[in-house]
């Protein structure tokens, strides 16, 4: 006979961080891409920001369009004063 488990779920009921969502596009032999750049606003536990992120709109992105996204989130934060 099996013994049922006790499962407790907690929500903090503050948001840990919000999240800004900005829409681009990288055009690549004759097509274009679309992502989502996700700037996190918010700290961790120890004080460290969130890092941001680019998410694809479709999974078939070529491997060379994806490997952009540490160029797309750079390039964002060093005209993100213009």
């Amino acid at each position: 006979m099996s013994e049922e488990k006790k499962i407790t779920v907690t929500i903090n009921k503050q948001p840990s961080f919000t999240e800004i969502w900005y829409e681009g596009g990288v055009e690549f032999d004759g097509r274009e891409y679309k992502f989502w750049l996700i700037n996190p606003r918010g700290k961790d536990e120890q004080g460290r920001e969130y890092d941001m992120e680019v998410r694809w709109w479709f999974k078939q992105v070529p491997m060379e369009i994806r490997r952009m996204s540490e160029t797309i989130i750079k390039d964002f934060k060093e005209n993100q004063h213009d």
